[in-house]
C-alpha cells in the first residue's frame, strides 16, 4: 500500500502557503470595506461607473475574484461540518419537535456567524487578525455549543450530550496515545512491559497534544472539508506552527521563508523534542532514547 503520508504533507504545505500568503496579502492591501449584500467581496462602482463593470485595476479585480472563490469555498466547507455535527446531534439524542426545531436554529445562527467571519478575515478589514482566527476555529470546533443547548435541551439530553461529548474525548485521547505510542514502536521495539508503561504515559499527555493541534485541524476543514481532520501530527505540524505564531503574536511574521518563523519552528522542535524524550526518560533504556533522539531530530523543522 502507498503512504498517505507525501501526500498528506505536500496538501498541508499548499495550505501553510495559502494561509501565509493571504495574511500577506491583507496586512499589506487591505480591500475596500465590505458590501454585506449578495456578493460581500465584490468592490462597489463609483458614481457614473456602468453596471458590471469593476473601477480596480485587473490584477486587483482577479485578487477580488479570488478572494470571493476562497470565501465560497470555505463557507460550504464550514457550513458541511456543522451540519455533520448537527446531523450527528439529533441522531444521537431523543429531542422532541420543539427541541430539534431549536437546535436546527442554533446551528443556523452560528453558520451565519462563521460565514460573517470569514468574510471579514477576507475582506482584510479585521481589527485583529489573531482574535478572529481563534473566534473562527472556535466556532469550527463547535467551542460554546453545549452553552447554547443548555437553553433548549431538556435535562436528560443534555446529560446524554455530556456524556456523548465526554466518551469523544476518551477515544480521541487513547487513538492518539495509540498514534504515538506506534511511531515509538516503528524506531525502536518496545517490549510489552514498556508498551504498557508508555501508553499510560501517552494518554496523560496527549489531550495537550490534541488541543494544540485542534485549531489547526479546524483550519484544515475549510480547505479539504471533514476527510482530513484525521492527518498525522507530523504532516500539520508547520500549519500548527504558524497558527500559533498567528495566536501568539497577532505581529508576527506570517512567511514561511521568513527567518523568524524559520527560528520559531526550530525552537518549537526543541521543545517538543525535549517534552517526548521527558516523557519516556524513565521507559526506554539509553540506546532507545539516543535512537528516539535521532528519529525526532531527523524530522522537518516546520
Amino acid at each position: 500500500m502507498i503512504s498517505r503520508k507525501p501526500f498528506l504533507i505536500a496538501l498541508t504545505l499548499v495550505a501553510i502557503a495559502a494561509f501565509s500568503a493571504l495574511f500577506h496579502h491583507l496586512n499589506q492591501s487591505p480591500s475596500p470595506p465590505v458590501n454585506q449584500g449578495k456578493n460581500p467581496i465584490q468592490p462597489r462602482n463609483p458614481p457614473g461607473k456602468p453596471e458590471g463593470t469593476s473601477s480596480l485595476p485587473a490584477s486587483e479585480s482577479l485578487a477580488q475574484e479570488a478572494k470571493q472563490q476562497q470565501l465560497a469555498l470555505w463557507s460550504k466547507n464550514a457550513s458541511a461540518g456543522l451540519a455533520l455535527s448537527l446531523k450527528n446531534l439529533i441522531a444521537d439524542l431523543p429531542l422532541s419537535t420543539e427541541e430539534t426545531a431549536a437546535v436546527k436554529q442554533i446551528f443556523a445562527r452560528r453558520d451565519a456567524e462563521l460565514t460573517s467571519l470569514l468574510t471579514t478575515m477576507l475582506s482584510g478589514n479585521a481589527t485583529n487578525d489573531s482574535q478572529l482566527f481563534t473566534k473562527i476555529c472556535a466556532l469550527l470546533r463547535n467551542k460554546g455549543l453545549r452553552e447554547d443547548l443548555a437553553g433548549v435541551l431538556s435535562p436528560q439530553n443534555l446529560a446524554t450530550f455530556d456524556s456523548n461529548e465526554a466518551s469523544r474525548q476518551h477515544q480521541s485521547i487513547e487513538a492518539r496515545a495509540y498514534r504515538d505510542m506506534a511511531d515509538i514502536n516503528s524506531v525502536v521495539l518496545l517490549s510489552d512491559s514498556q508498551k504498557q508503561q508508555a501508553l499510560a504515559a501517552l494518554i496523560k499527555h496527549a489531550p495537550s497534544k490534541i488541543e494544540q493541534e485542534a485549531d489547526t485541524r479546524a483550519f484544515l476543514t475549510l480547505h479539504y472539508g471533514q476527510s482530513l481532520t484525521d492527518v498525522d501530527p507530523a504532516s500539520i505540524r508547520g500549519l500548527t506552527n504558524l497558527a500559533n505564531q498567528l495566536t501568539s503574536n497577532p505581529h508576527a511574521t506570517l512567511d514561511i521563508d521568513s527567518p523568524q518563523f524559520r527560528q520559531s519552528s526550530a525552537a518549537t522542535k526543541a521543545d517538543r523534542i525535549a517534552r517526548d524524550l521527558s516523557t519516556l526518560q524513565i521507559i526506554l533504556d539509553e540506546n532507545q532514547l539516543a535512537r528516539y533522539r535521532e528519529h525526532l531530530e531527523s524530522e522537518p523543522a516546520w
